[in-house]
């Protein structure tokens, strides 16, 4: 089960499972959140750490930077430490068993007036073992075991949160690099319609049918898309080194995508606002963890006020100890103990301390209260925001694809017209920059749409591998 269990958080990124050769009585491992990958639809396989073989889809773009990513390895070790201290709560309850060995060696001189002086090396040795058991504390320590499963709970709950961030900022990336390889595509067409325009004006410039200014016009036109077309091709190298540096490769390492950025996803989980704003409130995982650190700070109140109370403990002691004196007639001494008894602690004056300590515990679970606040105006206001540019994209998908198929019409109704003599260059011109804009707002719409439908996902606390199908 153990190498089971490291292989199931591999995606994680754990570097190893030394961690889990520690003997684990309370089993506190299995309640750190392991269904961080099942949740967001991964396969749960370990991490890679070779190139991609081929092309490199989105899903497996995602998973490499989710194994990669250094925040999901730290969430994923405070919730490891967080389980940890719930064993260590449950570890309270159990008795304290001690055992002790001691030795020892010593000089010794002796005079008195009734015995001539004596003086030798004596030697002793003991064993023993001793019993410690917390009987009754008023409920100190199950205050204390649950401020600890509260708190592994709010740990577990920020991991999922920063699993979703990770993955919206991985897909964020991916449709970035989606988009310069789009734009690239775009650009590149427009230099061969430029190439195209400047072979038609310099014909027509042969043929004394134009003047000078229409081909060196459709030349500088021309310069320009291929400068454009370099700059694409600059920003898609940087798209993908980011996606490289972020799986843990080299930034210079070729990368091909695979994803259309065409496609659109399922938006099925779309619904109205206030449905929307009630499953964000019940869902997300941002919110369960303020609420659970809430519900730790009522725990560690109860627990400073259980501590200024009395405590009932169970002791036993049983050893041994021999004691040799060679120079001292009869002098080996052997002691046995044995003992058994009950301790009652009672707290009388600690300075005031306890008192501020339950000032304090009340002080954080009113900073917990408005944390809990903050939490749910954050979502509600990121839902809000969400949902409604997510809207004005769809709309601007629309239109955008439309603006494309009209500017393209009028590009080759205006190339036709200059060819048979009867355009001009600067209509021919305006044609083709309209052509462009209207490529490069649509490339802008439909990353701009695949980013906020997934941030949409994630301020509901929903977001996963689903939905990028």
């Amino acid at each position: 089960m153990r190498a089971v269990r490291c292989l199931l958080l591999g995606l994680l990124g754990a570097a190893s499972c030394a961690a889990a050769y520690e003997p684990d009585v309370f089993a506190t491992a299995d309640e750190v959140s392991s269904r961080a990958v099942y949740d967001l639809g991964g396969s749960g396989l370990p991490c890679h750490t070779a190139a991609p073989r081929g092309e490199l889809s989105l899903e497996d773009a995602i998973e490499r930077i989710l194994c990669h990513d250094p925040r999901t390895r730290l969430a994923w070790a405070n919730a490891k430490a967080s389980a940890a201290q719930v064993g260590i709560g449950r570890a309270a309850f159990l008795p304290r068993l001690q055992g002790r060995l001691e030795g020892s060696h010593g000089y010794s001189d002796l005079d008195s007036r009734d015995m001539p002086q004596q003086s030798g090396h004596s030697r002793s040795h003991a064993t023993g073992l001793e019993l410690s058991w917390v009987l009754f504390d008023f409920g100190r320590r199950s205050a204390t075991l649950h401020n600890a499963q509260q708190l592994l709970l709010a740990a577990t709950a920020s991991q999922d949160a920063v699993l979703q961030n990770t993955f919206a900022l991985a897909a964020q990336a991916y449709y970035d690099a989606l988009c310069a390889q789009r734009s690239l595509v775009a650009s590149s067409q427009v230099a061969e319609l430029a190439a195209q325009n400047l072979k038609a004006a310099d014909a027509k410039y042969q043929a004394g049918a134009a003047a000078l200014s229409d081909r060196l016009q459709a030349q500088t036109a021309l310069s320009q898309a291929r400068l454009k077309q370099v700059r694409d091709e600059g920003s898609l190298r940087q798209a993908v080194g980011l996606i490289a540096l972020r799986m843990g490769l080299p930034p210079d390492i070729p990368l091909h995508l695979s994803s259309e950025l065409d496609a659109q996803p399922d938006t099925g989980f779309v619904k109205a606002i206030d449905q929307l704003l009630a499953e964000a409130r019940s869902s997300h995982p941002a919110l369960h963890a303020a609420q659970a650190r809430l519900k730790a700070a009522d725990a560690s109140l109860q627990e400073s006020r259980a501590a200024g109370r009395p405590s009932l403990t169970l002791s036993a002691n049983l050893g041994r100890r021999y004691t040799e004196q060679p120079w001292v007639f009869n002098g080996d001494i052997r002691e046995r103990e044995r003992s058994i008894g009950l301790q009652l602690n009672i707290p009388l004056f600690e300075g005031f301390e306890r008192t501020y300590q339950i000032r304090n515990a009340l002080a954080r679970r009113e900073a917990s209260e408005a944390e809990l606040a903050e939490v749910e105006q954050q979502i509600s206001l990121e839902a809000w925001s969400n949902y409604q540019l997510l809207g004005v994209e769809t709309r601007s998908l629309v239109r955008t694809r439309e603006l494309v198929e009209q500017s393209r019409q009028t590009l080759e109704v205006v190339q036709g017209r200059y060819r048979s003599g009867v355009g001009s260059m600067i209509e021919m011109l305006n044609a083709l920059t309209a052509y462009s804009s209207a490529q490069e707002q649509h490339i802008q719409a439909l990353g701009a749409w695949q980013v906020l439908r997934l941030r949409l996902a994630a301020s509901l606390g929903r977001l996963g591998f689903w939905t990028l199908r």
